[in-house]
C-alpha cells in the first residue's frame, strides 16, 4: 500500500512524501516536487518490491552515479577499442551528476543534462568553443548507457537503465564526401613528401584501398598481414567479427615495402609509436595528416572519409551493395545504401553499353 503525503516547507515550496508498505518488505519513502513524479515512483517501487527487483534499500541507495562510473573506468573501459571519447564523456557525466544516488537518478535527470549539453559550446578538440551537434550529444549519452546497464544486469545496483527513455536527436543523414581522381593524386604526392612521417604514406594507401577504418588499420600486428597470398585479417572490427580484406596495388606495395625497413616480429604493431615509450602504442599522426591536407590543398575532409572514397571508387567500378558491405565489414545493407546511386549510374552505364552492343540504333 502506498500514500502520498503533501508537505509546504517555511520557504512555501512544495514537496510530496511517498510511503509503500507491503507485507514482508520494509517500508520504502522518497521526496518529490511534483506529484506525477510521486505517483509514478510509488507505481513502479510497488510493483518491483512485489515481483522482487527493487534495490533502492540496498545497493542503489549505497552508489552514486559517481561509483558506477569509476566501477566501468576500471573494469570495462580499458576493454574498448578506442576508449579516449568515452573517458572524456563520462568525466563530464561524473562532474555533472556524480553525486546522484543511483535510486533517484532518472529520466528527467539525463535529459537535464542533455539539454545543457546542447545550450553550452564544446571545451575541447578542434571544436572547441562551438556548440555541439546532435550527434556529439547522442555520443555523450551512448557512452553513459552501458555504464548504466552494467549497474543493472552485472552489478545489480539498479533495477533498470534511465538512460534507454532519454530521447536522443535526430542527427543528419550520414555524409558522403570521396577524393575527386585530382583530389587523390595530390594527397597521395603530399603524403608520398612527407620524410619525417614515411608511414602516412602506407596508411592512406592502405585506408583508400582497403576502405579500413582508421582503427583496424592503426591496430595491425604483422602477424595479421599476409604479403605472399595479399590478404590483411582485421581482428576486434567495429561489429565485433574479423574479416579478411584483400590486399592489393599501391596498398600492397607499399605495405611490402613498408616491412623491409622494419623487424618483422609477428606481435610487433605495424606502426608502432615514435621512441621506446610509445612504440607500444599506435603512432598518432594527427599532426602529419592535417599537414598533408593543406599541401595538397583538400578541404572539408576527415581521415574517415577515405572509407567513403573506397566504397564509392567500388561502386563506380561495378560492386554491388553486397559486396562493398563485404569489404567494408557492415553487417546489413542499411549502412552501404548511402552509395546506391553510384551503383545504380553503373547499372544505367552497363546497359547503355549492352543495349548499343545488340541493339545499335534500331528504333
Amino acid at each position: 500500500m502506498a500514500t502520498i503525503e503533501k508537505r509546504t516547507d517555511s520557504t512555501g515550496a512544495i514537496t510530496y512524501r511517498v510511503k509503500v508498505r507491503l507485507r514482508g518488505h520494509p517500508q520504502e519513502s522518497a521526496s518529490f516536487r511534483r506529484l506525477t513524479d510521486a505517483k509514478r515512483w510509488s507505481s513502479q517501487t510497488e510493483s518491483a518490491l512485489r515481483e522482487g527487483r527493487y534495490f533502492k534499500t540496498s545497493e542503489s541507495q549505497k552508489h552514486n552515479l559517481g561509483d558506477a562510473i569509476k566501477r566501468y573506468q576500471q573494469e570495462m573501459l580499458p576493454e574498448l577499442k578506442d576508449p579516449k571519447h568515452p573517458l572524456l564523456h563520462l568525466n563530464w557525466w561524473n562532474k555533472e551528476i556524480g553525486g546522484t544516488p543511483l535510486a533517484d537518478l532518472r529520466p528527467s535527470t539525463i535529459a537535464e543534462c542533455r539539454d545543457k549539453l546542447k545550450r553550452t559550446p564544446s571545451d575541447y578538440g578542434k571544436h572547441k568553443g562551438k556548440p555541439r551537434s546532435a550527434a556529439t550529444v547522442n555520443r555523450y549519452l551512448a557512452s553513459l548507457s552501458p555504464v548504466l546497464s552494467a549497474a543493472v544486469m552485472e552489478w545489480e545496483w539498479m533495477d533498470s537503465n534511465p538512460c534507454k527513455k532519454v530521447k536522443r536527436g535526430k542527427e543528419p543523414s550520414g555524409r558522403v564526401r570521396f577524393l575527386s581522381p585530382t583530389e587523390r593524386t595530390a594527397l597521395l604526392a603530399a603524403c608520398a613528401e612527407m620524410h619525417d612521417t614515411p608511414e602516412l604514406n602506407v596508411i592512406v594507401l592502405i585506408a583508400v584501398i582497403t576502405g579500413a577504418r582508421r582503427g583496424e588499420i592503426m591496430g595491425l600486428r604483422w602477424r595479421h598481414v599476409d604479403i605472399s597470398r595479399g590478404r590483411l585479417i582485421l581482428e576486434d572490427t567495429k561489429n565485433g567479427e574479423n574479416r579478411s580484406v584483400p590486399l592489393v596495388g599501391p596498398a600492397l606495395r607499399a605495405l611490402t615495402n613498408w616491412g623491409k625497413v622494419r623487424p618483422l616480429d609477428s606481435n610487433e604493431l605495424v606502426f608502432p609509436g615514435r621512441g621506446e615509450r610509445n612504440k607500444s602504442n599506435p603512432l598518432d599522426f594527427e599532426k602529419a595528416w592535417h599537414e598533408v591536407l593543406g599541401r595538397a590543398g583538400v578541404t572539408n575532409f576527415r581521415f574517415h572519409d577515405l572509407r567513403h572514397t573506397a566504397a564509392s571508387y567500388l561502386a563506380m567500378n561495378g560492386a554491388g551493395l553486397r559486396e562493398i558491405g563485404d569489404i567494408l565489414g557492415h553487417k546489413t545493407l542499411a549502412m552501404v545504401q548511402r552509395y546506391s546511386h553510384l551503383c545504380d549510374d553503373h547499372k544505367q552505364a552497363t546497359m547503355e553499353r549492352m543495349a548499343l552492343a545488340e541493339f545499335g540504333d534500331i528504333g
